[in-house]
């Protein structure tokens, strides 16, 4: 989508005359201005296509909050930018509510900010989704049944694509995340978010994670045959981690497939929750004593991090694509994510930076001494064969093969 309408919201004149000066410049064909969010609500009774909202936050009347509060009720789609003179985490606390009511946020200026930054988001307006769009596996149910996942699970219907995690200071491929996708038909995927709480719910889980072990040991054994040797993550439920059942057929299962326990990661949500803490810790230091790689995914969506690295021996933390995303220019996920790395160094646990999706998060993440990457300014997930030939390629980034092409994957 190309931008060339836009709704100036922001109650000093000569800012809002500054804006659609440089609106204007940018080639905007239409630009309205309100001068409070009472104005803006009636302008957008009258004109409701708007590509881009530019509100400011404090204004009379009806302020920028005020007005965010009520787009996200009336499910505007146009792109918001905030611009604003507050406080930076101020800012950022209204964007974070913004997205979080479903509005397709492109970003935030602080008062005064140059030109080129207002050019950038709104080229990303064509890009750009709102947020919480992400359907419920119940939304999804016309798509299959519940009986379509045990067929999939029997027949082996489920596939496994690759995400790669790379060393930030040698660009050296460390490992590669396995992650499932149910095949519907040749043209049509499922992911994993849209399943996994379904097998969870009725007990299916444990059979799937064993297929997804036996299918990522089988193609650890292909590429190591081909000349790749990487280290494969597989994510363990935490509804499995209690399962006295689950835990000696898991270690079986590594003992019998005659790969490296060394060459494994099994990876554990920081969110989920563990209804027996010590038998969950039991298989967890089994898995570690016999040189697996544990590591606490989603790192910051939970409640109980520091306890959990207290307990558990991870030796890796995977702090969640919301710590990581647009942290070049936020300086409060600065903060978290410094303090953070800093523990982790002295714990001797690696530190994966998850969600890298741009040039200038790479480029601060790098220069603050983050250990791995992963995201899709690396790769994106990839069919094994796929994975393969970048590997081959010399790991170009930011330009990774789309493995959903020609394929329909509902995210």
């Amino acid at each position: 989508m190309q931008v060339t309408s836009a709704l100036i919201v922001e109650d000093c004149k000569s800012y809002s005359q500054y804006l659609y000066n440089l609106c204007a410049q940018l080639g905007l064909d239409r630009i309205e201005q309100a001068e409070n969010g009472k104005a803006a609500l009636e302008s957008l009774q009258h004109y409701s296509a708007y590509d881009v909202l530019i509100c400011d936050l404090e204004m009379p009347e009806c302020d920028g909050i005020e007005l965010i509060h009520q787009l996200s009720r009336d499910k505007i789609n146009a792109g918001l930018i905030i611009v604003s003179g507050k406080e930076p985490l101020l800012i950022s606390a209204v964007e974070n509510m913004a997205r979080a009511g479903g509005l397709k946020v492109l970003g935030s200026l602080k008062k005064p900010f140059h030109s080129g930054k207002l050019a950038a988001m709104l080229s990303s307006a064509h890009t750009a989704v709102p947020a919480n769009t992400c359907k419920k596996w119940q939304d999804l149910a016309p798509l299959y049944s519940l009986q379509r996942v045990k067929e999939a699970l029997e027949l082996h219907q489920l596939v496994q694509s690759y995400q790669p995690k790379i060393d930030m200071a040698t660009g050296q491929l460390l490992s590669v995340e396995t992650l499932a996708r149910l095949q519907l038909s040749p043209n049509q995927q499922i992911s994993p978010d849209h399943f996994i709480p379904q097998c969870e719910e009725f007990h299916l889980i444990e059979q799937l994670s064993f297929d997804m072990i036996k299918q990522a040991a089988e193609q650890q054994k292909l590429w190591q045959q081909a000349g790749l040797t990487v280290k494969v993550a597989i994510n363990l439920s935490a509804s499995s981690l209690s399962c006295d059942l689950f835990a000696s057929q898991l270690l079986q299962l590594i003992r019998e497939s005659q790969i490296k326990p060394e060459q494994l990661i099994f990876e554990v949500t920081e969110s989920a929750v563990i209804r027996d803490t010590g038998k969950a810790l039991s298989l967890l230091a089994r898995l570690r004593l016999m040189g697996a790689g544990l590591s606490i995914d989603d790192y910051g969506t939970g409640y109980s991090s520091v306890k959990q690295l207290s307990q558990i021996p991870f030796t890796e933390l995977k702090m969640d694509r919301s710590l990581i995303s647009g942290i070049a220019r936020t300086p409060q996920l600065q903060v978290i994510f410094e303090s953070t790395l800093s523990m982790c160094q002295r714990l001797g646990i690696k530190v994966v930076a998850e969600g890298i999706e741009t040039q200038a998060d790479w480029d601060y993440l790098v220069a603050a001494g983050c250990d791995t990457a992963q995201g899709f300014f690396i790769a994106p997930a990839m069919s094994a064969e796929q994975l393969y030939q970048w590997w081959l390629n010399g790991m170009p980034m930011g330009n990774g093969p789309d493995p959903a092409k020609g394929t329909h994957v509902y995210v």
